[in-house]
């Protein structure tokens, strides 16, 4: 590396470093990441994504005039089922496997009645053809159809949520 004199400048080109001085750079990044990631917290929760649904007994808490009480759900399955679809030809079948979320005491209720449930499920399934259950709008009708099924059986308790946790069109 060759040596400058002290009053020499540096070649066109290239820089000149200086000593003690810090580019404000770095500060600026971590400042603007801090910011993005506070901002995308508060979206988090204020969306209210800060739960999950996937445990076998979950206590959500619900709001009323006289403050919070927690309401305790279950989830029930309602088994598997394999059915064949409307206006298949080719001999096409749903499997499904089908979770219910409840109150507690509407728990008791499903599995009273699971055969009532389970052939209102086979009879509305087997209505759809292939085409109908082909994109994601398709099964979210089926899911939301069956809610309205299994809500009518048992009539006055009702199931807040129903889960596809299998789903096979072969």
């Amino acid at each position: 590396m060759p040596q400058m004199d002290e009053g020499a400048k540096p070649a066109e080109g290239a820089e000149e470093i200086q000593v003690g001085k810090r580019s404000k750079l770095p500060l600026i990044i971590i400042a603007t990441l801090l910011v993005g990631l506070g901002g995308g917290y508060g979206i988090f929760m204020f969306m209210g994504a800060g739960g999950s649904d996937e445990t076998e007994d979950t206590e959500k808490t619900k709001s009323s005039d006289e403050g919070t009480k927690k309401v305790e759900t279950k989830m029930t399955g309602l088994g598997k089922f394999t059915v064949n679809l409307r206006d298949s030809a080719g001999g096409r079948t749903l499997q499904l496997d089908i979770q219910v979320e409840s109150v507690m005491e509407t728990a008791a209720k499903v599995e009273e009645r699971m055969p009532q449930l389970r052939d209102s499920v086979i009879l509305l399934a087997s209505d759809y053809s292939y085409e109908e259950l082909e994109g994601i709008d398709g099964k979210l009708r089926l899911r939301d159809e069956i809610q309205a099924r299994v809500n009518a059986v048992l009539d006055p308790a009702s199931v807040s949520r129903v889960y596809f946790t299998s789903f096979v069109v072969q």
